[in-house]
């Protein structure tokens, strides 16, 4: 566990027991005895058609009301009530908590265990729901008083709300009013009855104790002054200050009244408001966001009290006594131990000017010092000795040695080595090593900045796990310059006040150890007193022998000097011939080694040749096999086709060949027959006209041989290009499917023969319907050359050149129809895919929409199912003649109901005639029938708000008089725009007709005088209907300030509150006087009613939510015009 989460357990632990203790108080175990008194005297009960652990939606209400609290209250709470820890994952686990209230405040199992039945299962025997219900009434009564105790006890440090922003209730008195309502028998005010017991509950929550106190931007979250007030009361525990505040602030007068709040306390604990520059800090300042001055003063809060505040003195004190006296017995048994008693014990002295701090401050560096002096530091001022981070290493390492480890600390940085006047680098004369460095300045400069970057990098780290101390520092502020000192002062406040919170873990080993250093230290001096004290008696007997002895060893000592002097010369002598030998004996010997291993060398590497050569010998016979096989195969290829080639050549050949012989036969015919008939003619015109066709034909025929050779040329080259580029094709892929096959092995092996029979099956088939469209062809071309014999000449080349480019389109058709097909493949896989991956979402969604339904089935099918046991139950022990005839009489009656007595036609039938007729009686009658609709059916008033009939009744408003006709279409008016309005879908509707707001105060001015006369005996006055009307339209916020905005149409509302108000004060005091008279006729008094200032808009409902809070529309005006001053939020006066 890190020291963070044993903190925050200790405080937890710390708040446990502060709970305890003030539910373990006199005063409130005597309340708890009498409260436990009136539940077992069922002076306190709950009804007995309230089942709180059968019926799932009751316990889901007061586990919702529960569930109000904030997580933390509610926990302590839970916890002190039931004596137990509630194993939670954190203090906001609202699961665990809901889980607890559910099988341990609405249920026990002991009482289970003690009622359960010896056979059945979950059934329990008379009594079991007694029990419970009253040890949960037990229960949540305690837990609610002893939070709302416990809040204004204030036992949490930083105070937090008592209930979430978000919860139903506000105040303890609500929850206690709520369940009260709903499931105690005979009770009214529960929070009086429980006031008499000495459970009194006050808490209310304000927004200002909601007001989020954060701050992220201290320019802007500072200027309302809200947060400077609430940071005084935390510091000067005066909880008086936040009563003083102008709460929303949105003025500038308002948010300079905050400050100075603020600035006053800070005047009156004598703290001089003034800037680095000598200027005044005023509220104007810190309003108009200046940045300088709201520093300033922010660092004048910090000096005056944090460090007051987060310093305990006398702990302080007696820590620095304690290090003193550990660190004077450590350096004493040191000093024994190396037996150096003329070393004296060296006080550490600080050389800074004390008249500049607080009392605190000193304190704080002698602690600093006083730690320090354990590692030979001394600590001089609080900006540059810290700004190497070796001190703060050092306060870390002394309490928790195993956050920063000792070796892990940089020593050298640039305050323990220094540049000298030779640009050498040499250790600073302030530290006390012994040692000496000389690098070259620029070389360590770098490095002795990154030890500081490293040192402050392991502060950060070790005050991340020690927890409770703000990130303030950083090396980029600290190292290679002078630090802030009052960043280091606040800072080093934390850390003492961290570590001195964390030493009461360490305080007894530390204490054992200074025991034992004091034993150690006793025992050694006595041992060491002895000892000199014999080494002295010693050293006397000593002496005298050895004086004795002294002019003997002399003698002795120059006659061994002289024999070990010669014996040296004579060695010195012999050592000299031995060396010049084994020279000459290395220098020959290594000759030999030389040439040895040249030798070796030479053998080794001629054996690296020959395998080299072996290896590369295999390799081109591998390689040479490999490129032949290649070769072989693509020749074979093409070889194949050169043959198919070669046959279709062939064929056109013999085909050319046979056409030419049939036309030159033709063609001899009938130049045979022109021949005869010439030479009958004329025979020598003749002569030279075939000699002159024949050589044309002769020179024709030659130059076809010659293009036709030509052609054939050509093909047989660009078929060996195009072999040859097919060849250069294949080796390159061949090569690149070897080097995949290294990588992807099998699979790509199997692929690659998948995909050559494919090739093959394509080329089968391409090289079939290249045939057949071949085949096609020359019979098209044949055909058009028999009916074109005489064109034949002229086209023949152009029919070559199509030939070949057909034979072009068709090969790259082909190639485009493979790469489509494999396309083609590549989207059907991802549609299938995509297919099933949506086919298992939708089964997903559909499963779980299923087991949903299936749920919200079975819970519906409970309720209902409970709720006919209810009926049944209710039934069973209630029903009498009179109810069994008035439910039979309702069967008839819904038996005998007519279509056109159903609502909805009601409804159609009521809009009809008030939008098309004109006459006052047809009026009327269809608003009784819509004030009927509305007030039963929701449907009916959506039905009305969408047929436009809300605006006609409007207009019908502003045309009515004071007659007594008119006064009865005005009540029902109001009243079917009441019942629309209670409907919250729509209210909006209401609101929205134009004028609608000043039509009704309208209305209200017109019979403010008449507001206590009533229309009909039943109904209350059109006044107070009005007034209702109205507070149900500006219950909504955005409604109520828009009305706010207005001046016009407050001030009318205001005005007809003061008239109301004088009226009801004249008729009390009129009544008043009455009542005297007749008290002093018959001997009786009168106490005269007040209305009493409601807030219970909010609980005005439709009359079919059939609720026992449902409020009753209010008939007194003076309570009906303040109902809508409340909803307004305009204060009476």
């Amino acid at each position: 566990m890190s020291l963070r989460a044993y903190t925050a357990r200790c405080r937890l632990n710390k708040l446990r027991r502060a709970a305890c203790r003030l539910f373990t108080s006199e005063t409130m175990i005597k309340a708890i005895k009498r409260l436990e008194f009136e539940i077992e005297t069922r002076r306190l009960l709950v009804r007995k058609d309230r089942h709180l652990w059968k019926d799932i939606g009751e316990r889901q209400k007061v586990l919702n009301w529960l569930l109000s609290y904030n997580p933390l209250w509610l926990r302590i709470g839970l916890e002190t009530i039931y004596g137990e820890l509630i194993a939670l994952e954190s203090n906001s686990d609202i699961m665990g908590l809901a889980m607890f209230i559910l099988s341990r405040l609405l249920w026990n199992p002991d009482i289970a265990a003690e009622y359960r039945h010896p056979t059945v299962p979950h059934l329990y025997r008379d009594g079991h729901e007694e029990a419970l219900s009253k040890f949960t009434l037990k229960k949540l009564l305690l837990l609610v008083c002893f939070l709302d105790h416990a809040k204004q006890s204030r036992i949490i440090d930083h105070d937090p709300c008592l209930f979430c922003k978000d919860a139903e209730f506000k105040n303890s008195k609500d929850v206690l009013l709520a369940f009260s309502r709903d499931f105690l028998s005979g009770e009214g005010d529960l929070s009086r009855h429980l006031g008499f017991l000495g459970l009194p509950v006050s808490h209310v929550q304000t927004p200002l104790d909601e007001f989020d106190f954060a701050v992220t931007n201290l320019a802007v979250d500072l200027q309302c002054g809200i947060r400077l007030v609430r940071t005084m009361e935390l510091l000067t525990k005066n909880w008086s200050l936040s009563k003083k505040l102008r709460v929303p602030a949105i003025s500038r007068l308002q948010k300079m009244h905050n400050v100075d709040v603020a600035l006053r306390v800070l005047k009156e604990r004598g703290i001089q408001l003034k800037d680095g520059c000598g200027a005044s800090i005023e509220s104007k300042d810190i309003v108009d966001r200046h940045r300088e001055r709201t520093l300033a003063l922010l660092w004048k809060i910090v000096f005056a009290f944090q460090v007051d505040v987060s310093l305990n003195v006398e702990q302080l004190e007696e820590e620095i006594s304690f290090l003193k006296n550990t660190h004077n017995i450590k350096t004493k048994t040191a000093t024994l131990v190396s037996c150096s008693n003329q070393s004296k014990v060296r006080e550490t002295s600080s050389t800074y000017s004390p008249e500049s701090y607080s009392k605190n401050v000193k304190l704080l560096m002698d602690w600093v010092n006083a730690v320090c002096g354990f590692y030979n530091t001394k600590v001089e001022n609080f900006t540059v000795s810290f700004s190497d981070g070796r001190v703060l290493c050092y306060l870390i390492h002394h309490y928790h040695p195993c956050y920063v480890p000792l070796e892990a600390v940089s020593q050298c940085t640039t305050q323990t080595v220094e540049c000298t006047k030779t640009g050498t680098v040499a250790l600073n004369s302030s530290s006390e090593s012994d040692t000496s460095l000389t690098i070259t300045t620029s070389v360590l400069y770098k490095e002795l900045l990154d030890n500081e970057k490293r040192n402050f990098q392991l502060i950060n780290t070790a005050v991340s796990d020690l927890g409770g101390i703000p990130a303030m520092i950083h090396h980029s502020d600290m190292s290679n310059t002078i630090p802030d000192e009052k960043v280091v002062i606040t800072y080093l406040s934390f850390l003492c006040s961290r570590l001195l919170d964390l030493r009461k873990e360490t305080r007894a080993a530390r204490l054992i150890q200074s025991v034992w250093r004091k034993y150690r230290l006793n025992a050694e001096l006595k041992l060491h007193q002895e000892k000199d004290k014999a080494a002295r008696i010693i050293q006397s007997a000593v002496r005298n022998f050895l004086s004795h002895r002294r002019i003997q060893k002399k003698i002795n000592a120059a006659i061994f000097i002289q024999k070990h002097w010669r014996r040296y010369l004579a060695e010195r002598k012999t050592l000299k011939l031995k060396k010049a030998k084994l020279e000459e004996t290395k220098s020959e010997s290594a000759k030999v080694i030389q040439a040895l291993f040249r030798g070796f060398k030479a053998r080794q590497l001629a054996g690296k040749m020959r395998a080299a050569r072996t290896i590369q010998a295999w390799f081109r016979r591998y390689r040479a096999r490999k490129e032949y096989t290649a070769v072989l195969k693509a020749t074979c290829v093409i070889q194949s086709y050169f043959k198919s080639k070669w046959q279709r050549t062939w064929f056109l050949k013999m085909k050319t060949s046979t056409i030419t012989i049939q036309r030159r036969w033709r063609e001899t015919l009938t130049a045979r027959t022109i021949l005869l008939q010439f030479l009958a003619t004329k025979e020598q015109q003749a002569a030279c006209l075939i000699q002159a066709a024949y050589r044309g034909f002769k020179e024709r025929h030659k130059f076809h041989q010659q293009k036709a050779a030509a052609l054939v040329i050509q093909k047989h080259i660009r078929a060996r290009q195009e072999g040859r580029l097919e060849c250069i094709k294949y080796i390159k892929t061949r090569k690149a499917a070897i080097k995949l096959q290294a990588f992807f092995r099998g699979w790509l092996v199997r692929k690659k023969i998948l995909d050559q029979k494919q090739k093959e099956r394509l080329l089968c088939f391409s090289a079939a319907a290249y045939h057949h469209l071949s085949a096609i062809k020359i019979q098209r071309a044949f055909r058009i050359h028999l009916v074109l014999k005489h064109a034949r000449m002229q086209i023949s080349s152009v029919l070559c050149i199509q030939r070949w480019f057909r034979a072009k389109l068709q090969q790259k058709k082909s190639l485009q129809d493979h790469l489509k097909i494999i396309k083609i493949q590549q989207m059907v896989r991802v549609w299938l895919k995509q297919r099933n991956e949506a086919a298992t979402t939708i089964q997903r969604a559909v499963r779980k929409f299923l087991f949903y339904k299936h749920r919200r089935k079975l819970k519906n099918g409970i309720i209902k199912f409970q709720a006919l046991w209810r009926g049944y139950s209710w039934r069973k022990k209630n029903d009498t003649a009179k109810t069994k005839a008035l439910r039979h009489s309702l069967e008839m009656a819904n038996k005998e109901s007519k279509e056109e007595n159903k609502l909805c036609n009601r409804t159609a039938v009521a809009i009809d005639y008030l939008l098309k007729y004109k006459h006052i009686s047809y009026i009327l009658a269809a608003l009784k029938h819509l004030e009927v609709v509305t007030r039963l059916s929701p449907l009916c008033c959506e039905n009305m708000a969408q047929s436009g009939a809300i605006f006609t009744i409007f207009i019908l408003i502003r045309n009515c008089n004071r007659s007594i006709p008119c006064m009865e279409v005005i009540k029902y008016s109001v009243q079917v725009l009441l019942n629309v309005s209670k409907y919250e879908r729509t209210t909006q509707a209401v609101y929205e007709v134009e004028n609608s707001i000043d039509t009704l105060l309208d209305l209200l001015q017109m019979y403010r005088e008449k507001a206590g006369d009533k229309t009909s005996e039943k109904g209350g006055s059109i006044f107070t209907k009005t007034c209702c009307l109205l507070a149900i339209l500006l219950k909504d916020s955005k409604r109520a300030s828009d009305i706010r905005s207005t001046s016009r149409a407050a001030s009318r509302i205001h005005s007809l509150y003061k008239l109301t108000a004088r009226k009801h004060k004249m008729d009390a005091e009129r009544t008043l006087s009455k009542h005297k008279m007749h008290t002093s006729m018959s001997g009786s008094f009168f106490v005269p009613v007040t209305p009493v200032r409601t807030k219970v808009v909010s609980r005005i409902k439709p009359d079919w939510v059939l609720r026992k809070d449902n409020m009753q529309e209010i008939v007194d005006p003076l309570q009906a015009i303040r109902m809508v001053m409340d909803t307004l939020g305009s204060a009476y006066h």
